[in-house]
């Protein structure tokens, strides 16, 4: 297990604070998993994270007691809430009457739970949450880097083992299922985000749930899956033939292949991220595909697999050291089937690194 040291997430928390004033806040509370834990190392389901100029406090409860613990190890207090943990924040707020503005994370708070904030916290102005905690997390550091890099290799290993399985009449769920025991084999905290297995005219839906159906003869087959690392998840796409690839198979793969090279060379610091969407989508519009590229290009991956920055047509995100993104261009033939190659990549000086090492070729098996 790679753990960043207190001294990292206590930077972080500082980088927050600084951050906060600018916007007129005294404070925030953090409510979002993955944001919890890049900020104080608690990785439990239940937990507040209260942040104050002089102070940083982890609510959570009694489940959690020792592993909350062990997971600040001192970066933040911890406090274990008996009546849940809006309740708990308030009586903490109660002799803090320099509060005044907290931000809180208005994407995830139920609305029952912002009532109660309301209701329990009455003296407190609640304001939307700036996306400070996202901006940091876009920009890995190296320990970051190293846990990406652990989670594409243990999904490159078990995807080797999983594609030397494939034999016609299995089906995609068979499948899916060879392909998620070999990432725990090679030590996955869990799939990065469910598992698509689909073979056929199936392959023509970007984001199909394994099904069913059974391969068979001439078959292309996509997988897009990813392994779990101390938190940190790779997304990785390969799509190949079962048996002799055909003619047409073989040109919409060619074709995405050139679109990602594209999109790789515009990956550089200080570019528009739309740029480096639009370099793919034009190679694939000038092949008459653009039309059959309906997906961004690619996007962050981290504590979530989907994150900043983002790689899309109409993005405002800028390409910048540190940034470890996907690039996943893809070609669907409605009816016929399709193709998407992904691969994770690092942004560095002058460039990027591809961190995914397996064959991007259009293997038959």
């Amino acid at each position: 297990m790679i753990a960043s040291s207190g001294d990292v997430r206590r930077e972080r928390l500082a980088r927050l604070r600084v951050d906060l004033p600018a916007h007129g806040l005294d404070g925030a509370v953090i409510c979002h998993g993955p944001n919890v834990r890049y900020l104080s190392g608690f990785s439990g389901s239940n937990g507040l994270l209260l942040v104050l100029s002089e102070e940083a406090c982890l609510i959570t409860d009694f489940r959690y007691e020792d592993q909350a613990e062990e997971e600040v190890n001192g970066t933040v207090e911890v406090l274990l809430a008996t009546d849940g943990g809006i309740a708990a924040l308030a009586d903490r707020l109660v002799d803090r009457t320099h509060v005044r503005s907290l931000a809180f994370e208005a994407e995830h708070v139920t609305v029952r739970d912002r009532r109660e904030l309301g209701e329990r916290c009455a003296s407190v102005l609640w304001e939307d949450m700036p996306p400070a905690v996202e901006g940091m997390r876009a920009i890995k550091d190296p320990d970051e880097v190293e846990r990406l890099a652990a989670a594409v290799d243990v999904a490159e290993r078990a995807l080797d083992e999983a594609l030397s399985t494939v034999r016609e009449g299995m089906a995609e769920r068979e499948l899916a299922a060879e392909l998620e025991y070999r990432l725990a084999r090679h030590g996955s905290e869990g799939p990065a985000f469910d598992t698509i297995v689909a073979s056929g005219e199936r392959t023509a839906l970007p984001h199909a749930s394994p099904s069913q159906r059974r391969l068979a003869e001439g078959d292309l087959l996509l997988l897009d899956f990813g392994a779990t690392v101390d938190g940190y998840r790779s997304d990785i796409t390969r799509t190949v033939v079962l048996g002799a690839a055909k003619p047409w198979q073989r040109e919409i793969h060619e074709h995405v292949l050139e679109a990602q090279a594209a999109a790789l060379e515009s990956l550089v610091p200080g570019r528009p991220a739309r740029e480096v969407d639009r370099a793919a989508r034009d190679l694939l519009e000038v092949a008459g595909l653009g039309e059959r590229f309906g997906h961004s290009i690619g996007h962050g991956i981290g504590l979530e697999v989907h994150e900043g920055p983002r790689l899309y047509r109409e993005s405002k995100d800028v390409i910048q050291v540190g940034n470890v993104v996907t690039v996943e261009p893809g070609v669907y033939l409605s009816g016929e089937g399709g193709v998407r190659v992904e691969e994770d990549v690092e942004v560095v000086d002058g460039g990027y690194r591809v961190l995914t090492s397996s064959s991007r070729a259009l293997r038959e098996l």
